[in-house]
């Protein structure tokens, strides 16, 4: 009986920094203000861009240059979920130009 106990305090205290882990693997949010006033946030594969024009062409590039993504904005703030492989991109939005890294 004494053995069990034992046994079962080492496998509760084995199980308990794994949790603790677990928790600590949120993806920071990637923010990006460029000089026409365009914000580019980037949490998980969510892309969330702010303060465009209604009609601009959003585009989103792979490092070749090949074009994975596009699209024209209805709205001055616009989400798009990104489900593409983890990389670099590049996403173009009117005149505006960044890098983002989906992981």
């Amino acid at each position: 009986m004494k053995r069990h106990t034992i046994a079962l305090i080492c496998l509760l205290g084995l199980l308990q920094p794994l949790t603790a882990q677990k928790q600590d693997k949120t993806e920071p949010v990637v923010t990006t203000q460029t000089e026409t006033g365009v914000v580019v946030l980037l949490k998980n594969k969510t892309l969330q861009l702010q303060n465009i024009k209604v009609g601009d062409k959003i585009q989103v590039l792979n490092v070749l240059g090949v074009k994975v993504l596009e699209k024209k904005s209805d709205s001055t703030i616009v989400d798009i979920q990104l489900n593409l492989s983890p990389g670099y991109y590049i996403v173009k939005v009117g005149s505006t130009v960044r890098k983002i890294s989906l992981k």
